[in-house]
């Protein structure tokens, strides 16, 4: 099977700013990979340009499922605030009526723990079940590949544990991309990882290959790459 996503040498400049350095990654069907690096690294431009909200400057982006398979849940997601979180799942269920029945509005509002607000109009919702709820009308559809940028960001450790519980749920069945600067949840949930900094690939592999050796954390080979020289005690 050809992978879900391959970039290969993709570059976006914002007048004289390289925003993308000749990025190349590749996303093998039903696996979970973290895209990590510090804010301004690139990560949302990236996401933005394969989900085809922005123009690349160079480089090449092949697709291994249909395009309309594909769905993206931004950062800060944000709803008409007069509908409810049943009502808004709902609609995003909408173009998928006929595959997706209306019992999996519930379920998939349970998965991401707002089954106590499901009746609540989310225009007095808070920016983390704003996220939950982004993710929740993400998967309603059960795209091949998600595109999550940054969604644990708002969440407190009960909600982000739910969250990449959801998130994990999809290995085998989805292709999963998600940025993010919290480490740990790359090396709770991701097959494979990504580093960038200043649009620039500083490795590509497995999560257990970034480290030296098996004493060094995750959290301390991602800041060796992104801190050269630094002492790590």
């Amino acid at each position: 099977m050809p992978p879900a996503l391959v970039l290969v040498g993709l570059t976006k400049l914002f007048g004289k700013i390289r925003a993308l350095d000749a990025l190349d990654l590749t996303l093998e069907l039903g696996s979970i990979h973290g895209f990590v690096g510090p804010n301004g690294a690139g990560k949302t431009t990236m996401l933005s340009i394969v989900a085809g909200l922005k123009r690349k400057t160079s480089g090449n982006i092949t697709f291994g499922i249909p395009d309309h398979q594909m769905m993206l849940m931004p950062d800060t997601p944000d709803f008409f605030p007069l509908l409810t979180a049943r009502e808004v799942v709902d609609l995003a269920r909408h173009p998928f009526r006929k595959e997706v029945s209306e019992q999996a509005v519930s379920r998939i509002i349970g998965e991401v723990g707002l089954t106590e607000s499901i009746d609540r109009r989310v225009g007095g919702f808070s920016r983390g079940m704003k996220q939950r709820l982004g993710l929740a009308t993400t998967l309603i559809g059960e795209p091949q590949l998600v595109l999550l940028d940054e969604p644990c960001s708002a969440l407190d450790p009960i909600g982000r544990r739910e969250v990449l519980d959801t998130i994990s749920r999809l290995r085998g069945k989805s292709t999963v991309l998600f940025s993010t600067h919290i480490l740990s949840d790359v090396e709770d949930v991701c097959d494979s990882v990504t580093v960038v900094d200043h649009g620039r690939a500083l490795y590509g592999g497995s999560v257990s290959g970034i480290r030296k050796s098996k004493e060094q954390s995750f959290e301390d080979a991602v800041l060796e790459l992104l801190q050269p020289g630094r002492n790590i005690e």
